[in-house]
């Protein structure tokens, strides 16, 4: 494999990363369409996020797609036209700060933070009085690796933990471990229903009317996984009308969420701009998983990461 070319937001970051690490790969990088235009056609590697699905026809020599993401849900209309080209994503390089986002999260729910910090513009002394996270019940919805260590930490927390996961093997951490036809019965047992579900055709709106009012109404949403797995409408009504308790939201169906949006004015609600799951050293996490399918490569040997177009992810 000799020519990679790069097409993200981090391409000349990323190319400087990959350039001290290997040697013998002719390196393009660029996040316009004169340079995908230009070096598509003759390189054999690319490194992307999201790309102009049509340029696809052009790429006669790629044989391999390296997502900067997890998720490959941007390339599901395309599969068929992929062929015999590999592709593989990031999976791990995001699970240590996600877990942190969801434990962050329910920290700040569990104590009221949000009401704290408009209190605190506002000068306003009100006490408000929070049970430990210790004894709670936490759902963690797609127990794969995030899902796992949210898992594990929860457990280490001394929380109940409940797993709904695609194949319902063991989880370190879980108490029990569900198949995602019991979804609603783990929702109404937990106090923090987090999800880390990919966005395939069976998550997309799975959090709808129905999962929601399943729900405790002291309960709390936590989305870290795709927008489209929740119906915004039907939760924004949940916020209002108090079948839930409040909500820590990350990604959303439309990005960035647009201001007309009752979310962002909710006082039961956290929003943040889908940041959970990008440390600040995500460029050297990605170029690691690259050069590391590189040397694979180069070694004869199978890459790491290869994405299952069958399950989605």
């Amino acid at each position: 494999m000799k020519k990679l070319l790069i097409y993200h937001a981090r391409a000349e970051e990323l190319r400087q990363l990959i350039t001290e690490r290997v040697s013998g790969l002719d390196v393009a990088a660029g996040f316009d369409d004169a340079s995908l235009e230009r070096h598509i056609g003759d390189a054999e590697a690319l490194l992307a996020w999201k790309f102009p699905l049509a340029v696809l026809e052009r790429a006669r020599a790629l044989r391999w797609i390296q997502l900067s993401s997890a998720g490959a849900e941007q390339l599901l209309p395309a599969r068929d036209r992929l062929g015999s080209i590999v592709v593989t994503n990031t999976r791990g390089i995001h699970v240590d700060l996600m877990a942190d986002y969801a434990f962050a999260a329910m920290v700040a729910l569990n104590m009221h933070f949000p009401k704290f910090f408009a209190n605190q513009q506002a000068r306003t002394w009100e006490q408000r009085l929070s049970v430990p996270l210790a004894g709670r019940t936490l759902g963690v919805i797609g127990a794969g690796a995030i899902g796992g260590e949210i898992a594990r930490r929860g457990a280490a927390f001394g929380m109940q933990v409940l797993a709904v996961k695609r194949t319902a093997t063991a989880v370190e951490g879980a108490a029990e471990v569900v198949a995602p036809d019991r979804l609603h019965d783990v929702l109404g047992r937990s106090d923090f229903a987090v999800l880390v579900v990919p966005q395939t055709a069976a998550t997309r709106g799975m959090m709808g009317e129905a999962a929601l009012r399943a729900m405790k109404r002291t309960g709390y949403l936590i989305n870290i996984a795709r927008g489209s797995v929740v119906d915004e409408a039907a939760l924004v009504r949940a916020l209002r009308e108090q079948w839930i308790a409040g909500a820590a939201l990350d990604v959303f169906e439309e990005e960035p969420l647009p201001a007309e949006s009752p979310l962002w004015s909710l006082p039961n609600v956290i929003v943040t701009p889908h940041v959970a799951g990008e440390p600040a050293d995500y460029a050297r996490r990605v170029a690691e998983v690259f050069v590391d399918n590189l040397m694979r490569v180069r070694r004869g040997e199978p890459f790491r990461n290869v994405v299952d177009f069958d399950r989605g992810y």
